[in-house]
């Protein structure tokens, strides 16, 4: 759990701004691998702003590959698809 938070917040800590501080004071009082999976989506979000999404994304392979096998089956990432029309 803590190679997961430190690797959450090494990736925040690089970029600067209060909402993006508020998400690694968030990661860093998370309770349990569950709360820092979750927190998952709002480091993206915080990242996305700042280098694009598909910067951001890039950088969060990393930190869903060192949850494996430290969830339920159920919670895995999930290959996300654009839909384009």
């Amino acid at each position: 759990m803590g190679q997961i938070r430190n690797a959450m917040l090494t990736l925040l800590q690089s970029h600067g701004g209060h909402s993006t501080q508020r998400v690694a004071q968030r990661v860093r009082f998370a309770g349990d691998m569950e709360a820092l999976w979750y927190l998952r989506q709002d480091v993206l979000t915080a990242l996305s702003a700042v280098d694009g999404e598909a910067a951001a994304r890039k950088q969060m392979r990393d930190i869903n590959r060192l949850f494996k096998g430290g969830l339920p089956g159920a919670m895995v990432p999930r290959a996300h698809q654009r839909i384009t029309t």
